[in-house]
């Protein structure tokens, strides 16, 4: 019986590998856009202080210096690479793993008696793994098609805030953000669906574009202690909502792992 199963299988296996499609290896870049909300209402407050500190000192005879404001954090770089196995002509399964990166930052130094400076830097990271499929439902040359799966997405929050008040400001200040470095990570399941257009260079070279839309929040990240991000110091935790659209440009490689000699 176990030489039989083994047979079966062994025949199941080749007989799979000689019907095969091509294993199709993607590799993609470009630009990532995130929504981020808790995140840039965050970025909001530590603007409306900075802004106050510039029109404040702007008039002051004894200081001099001003600060940029922080950009939002709504967009970024992504890269991915992938690989799909194509079941048949119209229709492959695969998974992917992507790289996003956006960033924030701003310095600036205000001199009066001593000189304050005020330098914050933010950074987010995610790593995703996507599975999923992608039904081909036009080829006339181009070929346009469409993509969905579930992604497990793993982020990493690092930050850096140096935020000093200059000692001529005639009151006392509230809403200072914290000070010091900071590291949180956290992951979740989401989905992505999206659009693919490609064109066949040649038989096993393939160049595109895709759109995608991805749907993936976390409800909170934390440090090595437990404690969440709290950026405002507003005592609710920001989640970090990756909701957003990434467009790529892709090239493709195909492989034939069919074991039939003729070709159709």
């Amino acid at each position: 019986m176990k030489g039989l199963a083994t047979l079966l299988i062994a025949t199941l296996l080749v007989g799979a590998a000689a019907s095969a499609g091509p294993l199709e290896i993607s590799f993609g870049a470009g630009p990532n856009a995130t929504v981020l909300a808790d995140i840039n209402a965050s970025i909001g407050v530590f603007n409306t202080l900075i802004a106050h500190l510039n029109e404040t000192f702007d008039v002051h005879p004894d200081v001099s210096g001003a600060v940029d404001p922080l950009d939002p954090m709504v967009s970024g770089l992504s890269f991915c690479a992938g690989e799909r196995f194509w079941l048949i002509d119209w229709f492959g399964v695969g998974a992917a793993v992507e790289y996003a990166r956006s960033t924030s930052s701003t310095i600036g130094f205000f001199e009066g008696s001593d000189i304050s400076t005020i330098d914050a830097a933010f950074g987010l990271t995610s790593v995703s793994v996507t599975l999923g499929g992608r039904a081909t439902f036009l080829d006339a040359g181009l070929r346009l098609a469409v993509d969905g799966g579930v992604a497990y997405t793993y982020a990493i929050w690092d930050g850096s805030v140096l935020f000093e008040i200059p000692s001529e400001y005639p009151d006392a200040i509230s809403g200072v953000p914290p000070e010091g470095e900071s590291r949180y990570t956290g992951s979740t399941i989401g989905f992505e669906l999206g659009l693919c257009l490609s064109y066949p260079i040649a038989e096993w070279f393939i160049i595109g574009s895709s759109v995608s839309y991805r749907a993936a929040t976390i409800d909170s990240v934390a440090n090595r202690e437990g404690a969440q991000l709290d950026l405002d110091g507003d005592g609710t935790p920001e989640a970090i909502d990756l909701d957003g659209i990434t467009v790529r440009l892709t090239i493709s490689l195909n492989i034939d792992l069919s074991l039939n000699d003729e070709k159709e």
